[in-house]
């Protein structure tokens, strides 16, 4: 959840690192690797029916920026004796993963990282596989099958992911009350909704779209049940104006150019006042949002509510990822089994999960437990930010609505600083919003070229 507010700031840093670090890995690290990668060790049965830890007594450190993470290790440690836990909540490290990754030394045996980063990880070989520890078949025992994409490359699995960032939209129950407007269930409707706004208060925005933050516009191509890019077979494949994309980019593009719909900076203090006065009536974002809105935007209670997004086809309801984090065995790990029992115990046992929701205020996360066992528990629990609503089923809504899936290029922060440079010159009349799809496209093109890749297949996907 909070891993997204403070991702704005590092992102021309970790570039920085990328350009001097791409080269020495880009061209033949993508080999395809056997599914299981590597024969699966015969494990033991341990605690609860996971795998057993027979190995001896051990302190593993941990690099993670969720909020209150011992609570949730602690359970862990209780369960396995002899594996010992060291948590270091040192904000998002990614500068740091690719110094110590570059120097040989200084990583932990377990890092936090978002979906959208962890492969530019893999490839680098800051992670390594688990799969002897945690082959496929256990992997899928406790977590959805669509999650491989952001925790696994080429078969090898690297890590287990922690909460869902599935897109969810908080709305102004005020704003929409007032003015007479009914939640939209498509993006049709969306349309007419914002326009009958416009009209009445023309003050007021009806969604506020991110001009500064990549995964919006990436969850919202892949809302439609497309993607920019992926890899398979050892290529990474780009097209951002494959027909999906340029009928979500074109949407927005109208909207905002009709003034119904608002290009915004998000994180900063001024879009956090805009959304407590009440200028803006809708924001689409992960399903970590209303756990973040409510700690930073202080209104009365009963002001906001959640809803599922508005669909492109009502009867066949798809969603996408903005934002969320999985847990990763690092390649310096002398410790790799009890790394990699962690990091499956951590996000999919339930006494575990209970302490990531409550104390870690993560409200929706992507084990099976989860979404079997611990969200029905929750479903009738009311939050009084939202008037009462019960919001975890909205949630698992959702998550469920996720059904595709990709794997995003290992150079995410060039991805996101050029679409902040060319979004600006959309938004200043500068670029339609053709031009600007086809720049961004062609400028991690040639940026990627430039660090080496050669594998690259542009204009078509997977």
């Amino acid at each position: 959840m909070k891993r997204i507010g403070k991702c704005i700031w590092f992102l021309a840093l970790v570039s920085l690192f990328v350009v001097a670090a791409i080269p020495l890995f880009a061209a033949g690290k993508q080999e395809a690797a056997s599914s299981e990668g590597g024969a699966a060790a015969t494990a033991a049965t341990g605690p609860e029916g996971y795998p057993a830890y027979n190995g001896p007594p051990v302190e593993l450190t941990e690099w993670a920026w969720t909020s209150n993470e011992n609570f949730a290790n602690d359970v862990f440690m209780k369960a396995y004796p002899n594996i010992k836990v060291k948590w270091t909540n040192n904000g998002v490290p990614y500068p740091q993963i690719l110094t110590a990754t570059a120097a040989g030394s200084g990583l932990p045996d377990v890092v936090m990282s978002e979906y959208t980063y962890a492969p530019q990880f893999m490839l680098y070989g800051s992670f390594q596989p688990i799969n002897k520890w945690v082959p496929e078949s256990t992997y899928l025992k406790y977590y959805p099958a669509v999650t491989l994409k952001w925790t696994s490359m080429g078969g090898k699995i690297y890590g287990t992911p922690q909460d869902s960032g599935a897109a969810t939209m908080v709305y102004r129950k005020d704003v929409f009350d007032k003015y007479g407007l009914s939640v939209p269930k498509t993006w049709a409707d969306f349309e007419k909704v914002a326009a009958k706004l416009h009209a009445a208060d023309p003050n007021i925005t009806a969604l506020s779209f991110p001009a500064n933050w990549v995964l919006g516009p990436l969850g919202l191509v892949w809302q439609a049940g497309g993607k920019l890019f992926d890899y398979s077979n050892g290529k990474w494949y780009i097209d951002f104006t494959n027909p999906t994309a340029m009928k979500v980019f074109e949407f927005w593009g109208k909207l905002i150019r009709e003034g119904l719909v608002k290009g915004d900076n998000w994180w900063n203090a001024d879009w956090y006042k805009e959304l407590a006065d009440g200028k803006t009536a809708m924001v689409v974002s992960g399903g970590w949002f209303p756990e973040w809105l409510q700690l930073n935007c202080k209104v009365p209670d009963g002001l906001w509510r959640v809803a599922t997004v508005p669909q492109w086809d009502a009867s066949n309801p798809e969603n996408g990822e903005m934002g969320g984090s999985g847990f990763y065995v690092s390649s310096q790990s002398k410790n790799p089994e009890a790394a990699a029992l962690f990091v499956l115990w951590l996000n999919s046992e339930k006494d575990s999960l209970v302490q990531l929701h409550d104390k870690s205020q993560l409200p929706i996360l992507w084990s099976n437990t989860f979404t079997n066992v611990l969200a029905p528990e929750l479903a009738d629990q009311p939050y009084p930010y939202f008037g009462g609503q019960k919001i975890t089923p909205v949630s698992v809504e959702a998550m469920g609505q996720v059904k595709t899936a990709f794997t995003a290029v290992p150079i995410m922060d060039y991805v996101s600083s050029s679409y902040n440079d060319e979004m600006q010159k959309f938004l200043s009349g500068a670029e339609n919003i053709t031009t600007f799809v086809q720049n961004w496209q062609a400028n991690v093109v040639a940026f990627m070229k430039k660090q080496g890749f050669t594998d690259l297949v542009v204009g078509s996907l997977p």
